[in-house]
């Protein structure tokens, strides 16, 4: 059988099968895909009944609100995923999911649009046997159902690799109901996200059905609840042993709410999240005497998505590779590889740490983050630095748990450098980013280096403040009334990659965030000249120069500055009285704005901001104002610091009124009158 390298008669047995194992190509690809799979599986429960697919119900139709949460919009009826997996010669993952929608009222209109995305070309997965309808009543009260046409469902390929079904609901009203099902094949897939019970709407029911063969050992783990209902169920199908389910519920889930300055979505969303490994695994790690993530990192090395690609010749890097060996310094050759790769291969978007043909990524120009990481670490070894892959989980992706025994939890693998003084980790997705500057999406966080001679958890942190930007502002107001002057901007580290990153945002993209920010009167705000320097040196400060002119805000006699509009604060994201998560600043941050301001003899000071400093109750975030006038002259500036990124929920009194303080002190402006 296909897992009897797994039973263990004997040790002499073992360790002979081991040795046809680690070089029959086949059984390892298959077992790789069963030690680190990471599944949610579902079935609809069968204690409840469930309103047949297709069919109306009157009593959805009129119903008129949540009865948990009376301003809720939409409300997910039902939300049930079935999924079966099939381990004989290949991995299969059947998949059946149903959504069941209410809509009360025109803001839940956005329920109606759905948008299925999947990996397509990597796991070879598709998406059949859609079906999808709306019903409502109509003006008589009569049952309307109404079934999606095939023409009315689109397939847009994203990129090379990601592929998403989309369709919209016709005739939505308040008061409708759609719904939806469709079916899903995988193969050869390590990567499957856990099952979220909650979701942005309210959910009055969400199940989820695990069923698999009972010689694959299995476990999961619940987050951000303590306890769901579960039912298990164990049946004899001749010829293939056990089959095991396992079926978890909830009802009554209250609609997700996020706050400013979450770890992310993913780490706080109510889910539950599934591990399997091969049998016999356990009992390998006691013989061999290593623990799981070692011996996971060692059947890594030997997979044809990761470990097989560290040492392959990519054609067309011989260059490269050659200019490399010219240049001593050791920095400066992993500087000249990360801005190459970077330079030659363009992002598609794809976050993974599955790495596909490397010669045909480099040939095209593109890629997913594991082909360009994997590309940097191959031509780093090929150039005596010692590097190692690292099995990164982004921001996006929630935080990775080195006591959950699952490869599942990650979404990526960056490139980790440690010698005896330093240590660098490189994700050739940053375009922006320096070598020596951690990516901020993984900061905070445990990554695994998957290193086979080290193989250990590691936790990623960095106490400078990356955040850095320093303004310096100098300027004059005339006889109009109108301020002119120059702003020279520096910004720092992560500050550079988001001052870069936003200078790619569109118009639309642009005018949305624009609402964040603390004042909206810069109407009168002209820039009449700009220029940017390091834009292309990863390695400098980005340095931002304005020439501008401004018209502040005036009534009669009086005009009114508020001294930051250059460097413009955002809305006080701590206004909610009680808060439910962790706080999360990503790291810490370092802000400055110092506006020198000449007047004319036709003005004078009406009023004029104080000095002050405040600081929060652990002294881990400091606000200081300065303010100094010498004859016609007012030099005004403030800082703003962080020290310390994280604190609990339980902090979240002294954090609130920290910022209630600073905002205050922040929209206190200068007052000028004009002399009589």
């Amino acid at each position: 059988m296909l897992f009897a390298i797994f039973v263990f008669h004997n040790v002499k047995s073992f360790f002979l099968k081991l040795y046809n194992y680690y070089n029959n190509p086949f059984l390892m690809k298959l077992t790789i895909f069963l030690v680190v799979l990471l599944f949610p599986f579902f079935l609809m429960a069968q204690s409840r009944k469930l309103p047949a697919l297709g069919k109306a119900d009157l009593t959805e139709l009129n119903m008129k609100e949540c009865s948990f949460d009376k301003t809720a919009s939409a409300l997910k009826l039902l939300d049930v995923e079935e999924k079966e997996i099939e381990a004989n010669y290949e991995l299969k993952i059947k998949t059946e999911r149903r959504v069941r929608i209410k809509i009360f009222d025109q803001k839940g209109f956005k329920a109606a649009t759905v948008n299925i995305p999947f990996i397509s070309k990597v796991r070879g997965t598709k998406i059949t046997n859609i079906d999808a309808y709306v019903y409502y009543l109509d003006g008589t009260g009569e049952i309307i159902t109404e079934k999606l046409n095939r023409k009315e469902i689109f397939r847009d390929e994203v990129n090379d690799y990601i592929t998403s079904i989309k369709f919209t609901f016709p005739n939505v009203k308040p008061g409708c109901v759609v719904e939806y099902r469709y079916e899903k094949i995988e193969k050869n897939s390590l990567h499957l996200e856990p099952w979220h019970f909650q979701d942005f709407m309210p959910t009055a029911y969400s199940a989820v059905k695990v069923v698999l063969p009972s010689y694959i050992e299995y476990t999961q783990r619940l987050v951000g609840i303590d306890s769901v209902n579960t039912k298990e169920a164990v049946k004899q199908e001749w010829g293939s042993g056990q089959i095991l389910s396992k079926e978890y519920a909830l009802t009554e889930i209250p609609a997700f709410k996020p706050e400013p300055f979450m770890t992310s979505v993913s780490d706080n969303l109510k889910r539950i999240e599934f591990a399997i490994q091969p049998p016999g695994f356990e009992m390998m790690s006691i013989l061999l005497g290593h623990k799981r993530w070692n011996i996971l990192a060692k059947v890594l090395s030997r997979s044809y998505f990761f470990g097989k690609q560290f040492d392959k010749i990519i054609p067309g890097t011989e260059a490269i590779i050659d200019s490399v060996k010219n240049i001593e310094s050791s920095e400066e050759r992993i500087n000249y590889i990360f801005e190459k790769v970077k330079k030659q291969i363009k992002w598609n978007e794809q976050q993974t740490f599955y790495a596909g043909n490397l010669e045909e990524v480099w040939k095209e120009g593109t890629g997913n983050s594991a082909d360009i990481n994997v590309i940097i670490l191959n031509l780093l070894k090929k150039v005596n630095i010692e590097c190692s892959p690292l099995l990164i989980s982004t921001r996006f992706n929630g935080k990775a748990d080195p006591d959950f025994f699952s490869l599942s939890q990650f979404n990526g693998v960056n490139v980790l450098i440690l010698d005896s003084t330093k240590n660098f980790i490189l994700d050739g997705t940053r375009k922006y980013q320096s070598y020596k500057t951690a990516p901020d999406n993984i900061l905070n966080r445990y990554a695994f280096n998957a290193d086979t001679t080290v193989a250990e958890w590691i936790y990623i942190s960095d106490s400078r403040p990356l955040l850095k930007t320093i303004v310096n502002v100098k300027a004059i107001l005339d006889e109009e009334g109108v301020i002119k002057g120059e702003t020279y901007a520096v910004f720092h580290d992560h500050s550079r990659v988001a001052q870069l990153t936003g200078m790619e945002k569109t118009e639309n993209q642009l005018a949305e965030e624009e609402k964040e920010f603390l004042t909206k009167d810069l109407e009168e705000l002209k820039i009449d000249s700009m220029s940017v320097e390091n834009e292309k040196d990863n390695l400098s400060p980005l340095v931002q120069r304005l020439f501008f002119s401004y018209k502040p805000s005036r009534s009669d006699d009086f005009l009114f500055i508020y001294p930051d509009f250059l460097s413009r604060f955002r809305k006080n994201p701590f206004t909610d009285s009680a808060r439910q998560f962790s706080i999360d600043f990503n790291g810490s941050q370092y802000l400055k704005t110092s506006f020198s301001l000449t007047i004319p003899d036709s003005y004078e000071i009406d009023h004029l901001p104080a000095s002050m400093r405040l600081r929060g109750n652990d002294s881990s975030i400091i606000f200081e104002r300065r303010v100094a006038q010498s004859g016609n002259k007012i030099a005004f500036s403030i800082s703003f610091e962080i020290l310390n990124p994280l604190f609990e929920k339980e902090d979240y009194s002294g954090i609130k009124d920290f910022f209630d303080k600073m905002y205050l002190a922040v929209t206190d402006q200068i007052i000028l009158k004009k002399k009589k």
